[in-house]
This record gives structure tokens, C-alpha cells and sequence, in this order.
């Protein structure tokens, strides 16, 4: 099975950019509510990005239950692919972290690359993603994320443009910028190692070299 970050991923994350530029536009701007949003929009990043993608998902042991359903609907939210794609280019990225197997090494590929989502496709051992390949619900939803993705922009637009503009789009945006900050910086130099700056915008992935470190 190939795990690649295709350019599904950019063109949405892109396509949020522009939301929140025409929400802009269109309703004007806010310092009180922009502040809000910031920090709802940090807080996303930690609790989906974080806790729910990386530990959850791809350092967890998947299974098919009412919580895990509920997460994979925050992680459809994020516009960063499936869980099962997400887990499986992580566990790659671990095992083989800073070498040609990487699918996202800066050192490899370059910083641009990994920034904006244009990874190296891997052949993943079907090993590391037998949790998931052992899901119906979660190869469905590997299959048609896109199309779901869609659809949850859609429900909220009909509902109110502005739950797009400045709700989804701004925590998409955080989560996309703070998740290739931490790759590229993290791994610039072609080992993992802690990056200080980091932790006023992501108190809880600063420390990623530790991360990589730690052995439980």
C-alpha cells in the first residue's frame, strides 16, 4: 500500500486559505473576535492535531468504536487526509525517521517539499497500519475522504458562510502551519531534535526530538 500526501491535501488547504481572505473581504475584520479565533484556533491544533491524530490515531492501537468515529470525524475536519493515511506515513516517518524511507525528511526531500504536503510517495509495510486495514469503516473512510471533506464544508456554509470562513478554515490553517513548522524545523538538519521558538505557538510539540527520544 502507498501512503502519499497528494495534492488533494494543498489544493483544499489552499482553497481555506481563500475562504478566510474572502470572509474577510465580504464581513470585514474583528481584533476581538480575530484574537478569539487565534486561540480556539491553537487549542484545535493541540486537541486534533495533537491528541487525537498523532497520539490517538498513529502512536494508538486503532479500533472500531464510538470514539474512534467521533475522532475520525474531527480528523476528517482538518483537511490532512484519513486517519489510516495519516497514521501510516507517521509510523513510516518513526521507523525510518531521516533516511530515504521517510516520506517527509527535509534533509531528503527539502523543507519546501515537506512543507506544503508534497511528500515522497513510500510503500508502507502492511505491518505498520494493521490496525487500521482491519477497519471497513476506516478503509471507507480512507477511499472517500475528499468527498466527505466537502460535504462537512457544505453543511456549514449552507448553515452560515461564516462558520467556514472563521471557524474551519482558521483551524485548518493553524494546524496546517504548526504541523510543517514542527517537520521541517524539527528534522532540518537530518536528525530530530527540539525546536524552543516552537513552544509559544505549539507548547505541546516544541519538544519533538524528545519525542522521537523517548522509548516507552
Amino acid at each position: 500500500m502507498k501512503s502519499i500526501i497528494k495534492n488533494k491535501n494543498l489544493m483544499l488547504i489552499f482553497s481555506h486559505h481563500i475562504s478566510l481572505a474572502l470572509g474577510l473581504y465580504y464581513y470585514g475584520f474583528n481584533i476581538y473576535y480575530a484574537i478569539v479565533v487565534f486561540f480556539a484556533s491553537m487549542m484545535w491544533a493541540k486537541w486534533v492535531g495533537s491528541d487525537v491524530m498523532h497520539y490517538y490515531f498513529a502512536h494508538g492501537k486503532y479500533k472500531d468504536n464510538i470514539k474512534s468515529y467521533f475522532y475520525t470525524f474531527l480528523t476528517l475536519c482538518t483537511a490532512l487526509g484519513s486517519p489510516l493515511s495519516f497514521s501510516a506515513s507517521h509510523r513510516q516517518h518513526h521507523k525510518y525517521s531521516d533516511t530515504e524511507l521517510d516520506p517527509h525528511s527535509p534533509h531528503v526531500i527539502g523543507w519546501a517539499r515537506v512543507y506544503f504536503l508534497m511528500w515522497e510517495p513510500q510503500r508502507i509495510n502492511p505491518r505498520l497500519i494493521s490496525d487500521f486495514v482491519k477497519s471497513k469503516f476506516q478503509k471507507y473512510v480512507h477511499k472517500h475522504w475528499y468527498k466527505i471533506h466537502l460535504v462537512i464544508v457544505l453543511l456549514l456554509a449552507l448553515i452560515d458562510p461564516r462558520l467556514v470562513c472563521f471557524i474551519l478554515s482558521p483551524f485548518i490553517m493553524y494546524s496546517f502551519h504548526n504541523a510543517s513548522a514542527i517537520n521541517v524545523l524539527s528534522h532540518l538538519d537530518g536528525e530530530s531534535k527540539n525546536v524552543p521558538l516552537m513552544r509559544f505557538f505549539a507548547w505541546w510539540s516544541w519538544n519533538h526530538g524528545d519525542h522521537h527520544n523517548y522509548k516507552p
